[in-house]
């Protein structure tokens, strides 16, 4: 099997080919592409790099995720986003290679007050939403669609990262109270989804680490991991929810993971385990 990962640049890029390499020992040849070697949105260019590298497996990693630059340029985000899966599932089909693409939570409107399960209607409040359902359906009925939520990297940094750099100094910290979603680590989805290649599995699957919260209570977590005052952590309103951002975003986005319960999959952790997990690294 040779896999083919776009978006290898990106941090679920880098975790999948680390990932798929590791699985294989290097006995399966695995293969990560980002710009400038592959522009996704170029059609002639997709199709070159699969007539090159010919893959069995091809895992859409490649995205624009700047939600409120979306809003500001739905030409850009409909190629990148929709477009390219589209050249993706061309190219694909030429060589009867199985497409995994990766998509998000802002596909729904954030209105739930239970998580998501697969089948529900969607209904995007962005831009970016909007184009990343676009390619969900650009994608085809025989891809794997895998939604994910509020992705986090392997190692502490991202938004860990950034709270124990701010917990260092002093002062207070503000994070939002408001957004509720599943905080997801790159490191927790990646096994998930070389599973769902190995099985073939058509159509869409949630993956998330489990457990629903906000960003303000997720910080509050981070700050008692670390022993440091949590009430320091204090509550603001998100502004993907009072309209001083760009774009809107879903009040509530938890995504309920029925497909890999139907298949016996044990699910992912929960989303403090891991941050457990990543503040004792990096304090060591």
């Amino acid at each position: 099997m040779t896999v083919l990962v776009t978006g290898s640049g990106g941090r679920l890029g880098r975790a999948m080919v680390a990932g798929f390499t590791d699985r294989g020992s290097g006995a399966e040849p695995v293969v990560g592409l980002d710009r400038p070697a592959l522009d996704v949105a170029d059609r002639e260019a997709v199709h070159a790099a699969v007539r090159t590298h010919r893959p069995t497996v091809i895992v859409n990693c490649a995205a624009w995720t700047d939600v409120d630059g979306c809003e500001g340029d739905a030409d850009r985000a409909r190629r990148i986003n929709c477009g390219a899966v589209g050249h993706l599932r061309e190219a694909a089909e030429t060589v009867g290679a199985h497409l995994v693409q990766i998509s998000t939570d802002f596909v729904f409107d954030g209105r739930a007050t239970e998580p998501y399960p697969e089948d529900h209607p969607t209904g995007p409040l962005s831009i970016y939403g909007a184009s990343k359902l676009a390619g969900e359906l650009a994608a085809g009925p025989d891809a794997t669609v895998v939604r994910t939520s509020w992705l986090q990297p392997a190692d502490a940094s991202g938004m860990v990262e950034y709270l124990l750099d701010a917990l260092a100094g002093d002062g207070t910290i503000q994070m939002g109270d408001q957004r509720r979603a599943c905080p997801t680590f790159v490191a927790d989805l990646v096994p998930v989804i070389v599973d769902l290649v190995d099985q073939r599995v058509a159509g869409t699957v949630h993956a998330t680490n489990s457990g629903v919260t906000t960003w303000f209570e997720f910080a509050r977590h981070v700050a008692v991991a670390t022993g440091r005052d949590p009430d320091r952590i204090e509550a603001r309103s998100d502004p993907g929810l009072d309209g001083t951002s760009p774009a809107p975003r879903p009040e509530f986005s938890a995504l309920d993971n029925g497909v890999l319960r139907s298949m016996g999959h044990l699910g992912l952790r929960h989303h403090l385990d891991a941050v457990a997990e990543l503040v004792a690294g990096a304090g060591s």
